[in-house]
């Protein structure tokens, strides 16, 4: 009985496991080529979704309440023209994903696209200074 209860026990922890990944997963469409900061604004008017467009101009705005919750699930990826996604991988490609609280503005967050090299060599300044 003692090992029925741990089996029963283990099937519903791995059921809810998947349906958690996909509410706090979130994706990042970052133009073909695209180098330097992204600002992630939180808009409470921005259209609630999982996956964000970023502009040519770096920003893309979030309509999430936990702006900071969840980074390690989050998927980015160059998208050119067609529409094609090539996968861009935390510690290659991105860097530095950290919250607003560093910028003096809540509700704001940024991460850094591009080699480690750059990366260490570029800082980010915030639109207001």
């Amino acid at each position: 009985m003692k090992r029925f209860v741990i089996i029963l026990t283990a099937a519903f922890f791995l059921a809810g496991c998947p349906k958690q990944q996909d509410e706090s997963q979130r994706t990042f469409l970052i133009p073909d080529g695209y180098t330097g900061w992204v600002t992630v604004h939180n808009d409470p008017s921005a259209e609630e979704k999982k996956e964000y467009k970023v502009n040519k101009e770096g920003e893309t705005s979030v309509n999430e309440k936990n702006i900071h919750d969840g980074w390690a699930a989050t998927n980015y990826f160059y998208v050119d023209e067609n529409g094609e996604r090539k996968e861009l991988s935390p510690g290659k490609m991105i860097h530095g994903a950290s919250s607003g609280d560093e910028t003096g503005k809540d509700g704001e967050a940024y991460f850094f696209v591009g080699d480690k090299k750059k990366f260490e060599t570029t800082e980010y300044v915030p639109e207001d200074q």
